[in-house]
């Protein structure tokens, strides 16, 4: 789950509603923008918090993947080198065999 955002979204929701409030109440410019420096830093703090529990929850349930689950093409693990000398032993083993006719 992508957490990134979630501290941001919290500390501007906070920060819009503190505004807000701030404004109806007619308060000072310095009251204002101490209310507000107060808000973003707590909230920011809150939503690091949240956004790091969640990061864990998730992790714990994630699956442990298993090497089992899905086979592998055995040519997407051979280099280019492997499989051209894989080439060149199956030409040379056909015409080596003898012909019956």
């Amino acid at each position: 789950m992508n957490t990134k955002p979630i501290p941001i979204i919290i500390t501007l929701a906070a920060a819009f509603i503190s505004c807000v409030m701030s404004i109806i109440q007619r308060v000072e410019f310095s009251v204002f923008v101490t209310r507000l420096l107060v808000v973003v830093l707590i909230f920011l703090t809150l939503g690091t918090i949240i956004k790091m529990i969640l990061d864990y929850a998730f992790r714990e349930l994630e699956p442990a993947e298993s090497l089992d689950d899905e086979p592998q093409d055995i040519s997407s693990v051979l280099t280019e080198d492997e499989i051209e000398e894989d080439d060149q032993m199956g030409t040379e083993n056909v015409s080596s065999e003898p012909e019956e006719g």
